[in-house]
C-alpha cells in the first residue's frame, strides 16, 4: 500500500469514511512515482482509490538520511536549489559552524545528485527553516527533533506576527506544487529570523498553514468531495493543525483529525487494512 494512502484511509476510517481529500503530510514516505513524497493533497476513495492534487516542489538533501540528521546541509541544499552563489551562502554555514571541506562536499553533491535524493515532505521544509532561525544548530538525535523545537520556539511569541513569509504556487495539470524557493531565495534573511526566532517560527507555521490551505482550495475545484482529513507525523504539531484546521474552516468543509489512531507512522497499519481490504 502507497504510504500517504495509507495515513489518508487510516484517519477517515477513524471517522467512519470510506472517502474524503485528505492533507499528508510526514518525513518520508515513497511515492508511486518511486520519488520521496511528504506533502500531499489526495482524494481517497474505496471505489476510485487514490488521486494526488497537489504537494511540495522537491528540494535535494544531499546525503540522504544523513541529512535529516543535521538539518543544515538542508538549508544549504535549499539556497542553492534557490539559486544563490556558493560566495553568498559559505559565511552563513561558517557561522553555524560548518566547515570549508563540508560545505564543498555537500555543495558537490548537490551539483552532481551524488547520494543526494529530492524530497518533496514537509518534514524536510520544517528541517531547514529550523536550521535557518537556530532551532536545530548542529545534528538531531531523531528525526522531527528539529520539528519539534521550531515548534516550542513558536509557542514563545506573543502578538502581531513580525511578517509573511513567501511562497508560490504553479498548477501543472491537475497537480497543484508548491515551490518554497521563494523562502530561501536570500540568505540574509536568517539575520532578522535569528533576532526574533519565536515570531519567524510562527510566521513559518502561518506560511505552512496558507500553503495547505491553497492545496485545499485547489482540491475542491477538482472534487466533489467536502471532508478533509490531516494526517502524517507533521500533523502531530498542534500549531499547525490548529492553524490549517482554521483556514480550512474558512473554506467551508469538514476537518478531520486524529484522535484515538495516531497520526504518525502508529496509524499506518489501520490505513493499510482498510486499503487491503477494498481490493
Amino acid at each position: 500500500m502507497q504510504h500517504h494512502h495509507a495515513h489518508a484511509a487510516a484517519a477517515l476510517a477513524e471517522h467512519g469514511l470510506e472517502a474524503g481529500l485528505a492533507l499528508v503530510f510526514d518525513g518520508t514516505g515513497y511515492g508511486l512515482d518511486g520519488a520521496i513524497w511528504g506533502a500531499e493533497m489526495l482524494e481517497v476513495s474505496r471505489e476510485t482509490g487514490m488521486r494526488r492534487l497537489g504537494t511540495f516542489l522537491p528540494a535535494p538533501l544531499p546525503g540522504g538520511d544523513a541529512a535529516v540528521r543535521a538539518p543544515v546541509r538542508q538549508l544549504l541544499a535549499r539556497w542553492l536549489d534557490a539559486g544563490v552563489a556558493a560566495d553568498a551562502i559559505r559565511p552563513r554555514l561558517g557561522a553555524l559552524g560548518v566547515t570549508e571541506q563540508a560545505f564543498k562536499v555537500w555543495r558537490m553533491q548537490c551539483a552532481r545528485g551524488l547520494n543526494t535524493v529530492a524530497s518533496h515532505a514537509a518534514g524536510r521544509l520544517f528541517d531547514a527553516f529550523a536550521a535557518a532561525c537556530g532551532a536545530a544548530p548542529g545534528a538531531v538525535s531523531y528525526e522531527g527533533q528539529a520539528a519539534i523545537r521550531l515548534e516550542a520556539l513558536a509557542r514563545r511569541h506573543r502578538g502581531p506576527l513580525p511578517g509573511p513569509l513567501p511562497f508560490a504556487v504553479a498548477a501543472d495539470g491537475p497537480l497543484l506544487r508548491v515551490d518554497w524557493r521563494p523562502l530561501f531565495d536570500a540568505p540574509d534573511r536568517v539575520d532578522a529570523w535569528r533576532r526574533d526566532p519565536p515570531g519567524w517560527a510562527l510566521a513559518f507555521h502561518a506560511a505552512v498553514a496558507d500553503a495547505a490551505a491553497q492545496l485545499v482550495a485547489h482540491a475542491l475545484t477538482l472534487s466533489p468531495l467536502r471532508v478533509v482529513a490531516l494526517s502524517g507525523g507533521v500533523f502531530m504539531n498542534r500549531i499547525l493543525t490548529a492553524l490549517v484546521g482554521e483556514r480550512l474552516t474558512g473554506l467551508g468543509v469538514t476537518v478531520l483529525v486524529h484522535g484515538e489512531v495516531p497520526p504518525n507512522d502508529g496509524g499506518i497499519a489501520l490505513g493499510q487494512a482498510v486499503v487491503a481490504g477494498a481490493d
